[in-house]
């Protein structure tokens, strides 16, 4: 039997409560919503009721991501099996906007109420940083399904979990790749942000461990528009010096646009990317520019793992579409928490944090999940997919050829 715990508003930070209160009272503008149930999207759990799992994100702004869909699956898959003893488990909705400040005050508005067992959120690491301060004051776990940040897990926090690498072990399994590909000169080109900086150094000191050179590094302003006489002047340079691939350590929809402008210049340098470039949106903005580049993903359809045919059968048959790698993000994460959930035997938020932090190999559709100290994954696994077709294919990672172009 789950034990309960008292359904009773959490410390929030300071001015956090009254605003709380405020913003409840707005709630039913769109900013949050249930996906189970009718009525006050924000009524809160109680011993005898729904165990209530709150999910940040860009709602409104990140459409073309079946996000939703894996969160939803994952419910449904576990209410049907009879929840968590007899308690059904229901995700409450809230759009954060992509922004900062909105961060702020979902999270202000859902460590302020009372019942949530966890929290799924959000999509970009600036947000998920700030809201990760006022959930660990709160004392309620967060999971962050996609933040890469390192910083994320780095503050002591003890309610705090990523559920995908941090972007040093992404940026070190690229240069991993690219050796593997048999690549010794490498160019990068990164955005000045945060993710770009932090990628594009994880991978160029791991290259230059592997003996790989990197002749050239050069950056560029992550805004809506692309500077053409610049990333022109970069392709020369490319040229000049010799490369033999170019890693793209940036986010669409910059890099996508990028690849447009790179592939209509007439360069057919192999290209590597990050995580960020494995979203649907790349295909949807590059187009046939996207064709050959190869990408860091924790997720593929195709991948001959039990666990990904069984998900991927099921959600094929639920919603008529392939599922992508948010999907598969948002679907370990739900059923994370109900293993917590299960293995501690409470939804109170210390005993879900005390079990994630004792979860070894925990088998989800993205890998396997072992949590340190710090809530970082640990030894997770990544996987490489190709543009082929106007569609991500599934790379295996036995060696292969130099060429990795369309």
């Amino acid at each position: 039997m789950l034990r309960p715990f008292s359904p009773q508003v959490r410390a929030a930070p300071s001015g956090a409560a009254a605003i709380g209160v405020l913003l409840l009272l707005a709630c039913g503008s769109g900013s949050c919503r249930s996906t189970t149930s009718s009525g006050d999207p924000a009524a809160r759990d109680t011993a005898q009721h729904d165990v209530v799992i709150a999910v940040a994100w860009p709602w409104e702004r990140r459409t073309q991501i079946h996000y939703g869909e894996g969160l939803d699956l994952a419910v449904e898959e576990e209410n049907a099996g009879g929840g968590l003893e007899g308690r059904r488990i229901r995700v409450v909705r809230y759009d954060d906007g992509e922004s900062i400040d909105e961060g702020r005050l979902v999270a202000e508005r859902i460590a302020a109420t009372p019942g949530v067992a966890a929290v799924i959120g959000h999509l970009q690491s600036y947000v998920t940083l700030p809201a990760a301060s006022i959930y660990e004051r709160a004392g309620l776990v967060l999971l962050a399904p996609v933040a890469t940040d390192p910083a994320l897990t780095s503050s002591g926090y003890r309610h705090v979990f990523r559920v995908t690498l941090s972007v040093t072990d992404i940026g070190r399994h690229l240069a991993d790749t690219a050796a593997r590909f048999g690549f010794r000169r490498i160019a990068i080109h990164y955005s000045r942000t945060d993710y770009g900086r932090d990628l594009s150094n994880a991978f160029e000191t791991r290259a230059a461990e592997l003996g790989l050179a990197v002749p050239v590094r050069q950056s560029y302003d992550a805004s809506d528009s692309i500077d053409e006489p610049a990333i022109r002047s970069a392709m020369r340079q490319w040229a000049d010096v010799g490369v033999d691939a170019v890693f793209l350590a940036g986010e669409p929809p910059t890099a996508a646009n990028m690849l447009v402008l790179i592939r209509q210049a007439g360069v057919r340098l192999p290209l590597l990317a990050g995580d960020a470039m494995s979203s649907p949106e790349v295909l949807d903005l590059a187009g046939p520019a996207a064709e050959g580049i190869v990408v860091a993903s924790f997720f593929h359809p195709d991948e001959p793992r039990p666990e990904v045919k069984a998900f991927t059968r099921a959600f094929r048959q639920r919603y008529g579409m392939t599922p992508d790698v948010g999907s598969a993000l948002g679907y370990d994460a739900v059923r994370l928490i109900a293993h917590a959930v299960r293995e501690s035997g409470s939804t109170a938020p210390a005993a879900i944090a005390a079990a994630l932090h004792a979860t070894r190999d925990w088998q989800g559709v993205t890998g396997a999940f072992t949590f340190d100290e710090r809530g970082e994954t640990v030894n997770k696994r990544l996987i490489e997919v190709k543009v082929r077709g106007g569609h991500f294919v599934f790379l295996d990672q036995r060696p292969v050829a130099a060429t990795v172009g369309p």
